[in-house]
């Protein structure tokens, strides 16, 4: 196994900006870049009038791109070589791949830690006084650089795993869509007010604590994170330091129906059935309990309601908030929102177990899907580490299915 040259990027790489000039009649598809390599993010379009910038950078397939501001967070990709007109303002630069570096190959680079990690540390400073990242300082990171034909191999056996992980996304995007038909196939009955159909509302603690991530065993404080849109994820935690400000009544039990009483206009008021729940896990002041006399309500039963979006409608149209950003519910109007409850139990389950499947379909789905993007950094560390080579056998495959 040969060593893989090591090359600085301004050896194969070069910056490569098309500055276009502002017309006012003109409309711009305008993209900005996810962080951790996660490819463009394609925003609103804006009219040429409308806009104070002079200039916009031409976004040209397969060049590479990434957030000056955002470089910190891993804010690097390559466009897509279908992508159409794009445009983004000049704190995205672009650079184009000599021929010694695949666009596609470098694509799978942006997706690595090691990468992320370079990124940081060309960008001093804390939160919104960081520096930027120069072009020329990006230029000057240092890569270890594979023999084209070992480039082709490893795109090409990466671009395998990265297909199913597409196709499971599609799956449960669509598996998504149609437990939200689901939902909004409410049993028809009388509705009443949240307020007449619970016992109380209870309120976590407030805490103050330093995002670790939590210790086995020990205690842990649930992230608004925790509670999704009728899903709640038991891993979203933080490390609970100190919880003798903590009472039984803050602690968090499977069954136990969640809601999050402050977020942005869009996650407000998201509630889910808490399961799988480790052992001293407390409820933060942003989440709240909700109790449900279950001889009328089960809490399965108006989990589901609740995150139907006709329901989902009201419980935003009853927050309120100061910010544009971040919106509140209070118990008094929360408790006042009508949903229609069935006189019977066994209409609830019915309801609820319908539901239920598709939603448990989805839950496996997504377990399925993170075990291989697990997979998928291993293999692709392994195979840049040369941990692992591709056989040069392998090229014939390659020209029979070209």
């Amino acid at each position: 196994m040969s060593e893989w040259e090591r090359v600085r990027l301004d050896e194969v790489i070069a910056l490569d900006v098309d500055a276009v000039p502002i017309t006012a009649t003109a409309s711009y598809d305008i993209v900005g870049v996810l962080n951790r390599g996660r490819g463009l993010l394609f925003r609103e379009p804006i009219a040429g009038d409308e806009t104070s910038y002079k200039t916009l950078n031409r976004i040209r397939p397969n060049q590479i791109v990434y957030s000056r501001l955002k470089a910190f967070e891993g804010a690097i990709t390559v466009a897509p070589n279908d992508l159409g007109e794009a445009y983004a303002s000049q704190e995205f630069p672009t650079f184009t791949c000599g021929e010694r570096m695949l666009p596609e190959y470098f694509r799978l680079l942006t997706t690595t830690k090691r990468l992320w990690e370079q990124l940081q540390a060309l960008s001093t400073g804390m939160g919104g006084r960081r520096e930027r990242v120069k072009p020329a300082d990006l230029l000057t990171i240092e890569v270890a650089l594979p023999p084209l034909s070992e480039q082709r191999r490893i795109v090409d056996v990466m671009a395998g795993v990265d297909a199913q992980i597409v196709a499971l996304t599609e799956e449960i995007d669509a598996a998504t869509r149609t437990l939200g038909v689901l939902r909004a196939d409410v049993p028809e009955s009388d509705e009443v007010p949240i307020a007449s159909v619970v016992d109380g509302i209870d309120s976590g603690k407030s805490v103050q604590t330093k995002g670790e991530a939590p210790v086995r065993g020990k205690a842990r404080v649930l992230k608004l994170s925790a509670v999704q849109l009728g899903h709640f994820d038991a891993n979203e935690a933080k490390r609970l330091d100190d919880p003798s400000g903590y009472t039984q009544t803050h602690l968090v039990n499977d069954g136990d129906l969640l809601i999050t009483r402050s977020n942005t206009p869009e996650r407000v008021g998201y509630v889910a059935v808490a399961f799988d729940v480790p052992p001293e896990t407390y409820l933060p002041d942003l989440i709240w309990r909700i109790r449900p006399d279950e001889s009328r309500c089960l809490a399965t039963y108006l989990a589901h309601v609740l995150s139907a979006a006709e329901f989902r409608a009201r419980i935003a149209a009853s927050a309120s908030g100061t910010s544009k950003s971040m919106q509140k519910i209070n118990k008094k109007n929360f408790g006042a929102i009508k949903v229609p409850v069935p006189d019977t139990i066994t209409e609830q389950e019915a309801y609820v177990a319908k539901c239920d499947a598709m939603a448990n379909a989805i839950r496996v789905v997504k377990a399925e899907l993170s075990h291989l993007r697990t997979f998928r950094s291993a293999v692709l560390t392994s195979l840049l580490n040369q941990e692992i080579e591709i056989p040069e056998a392998y090229d014939a495959l390659l020209e029979e299915v070209s």
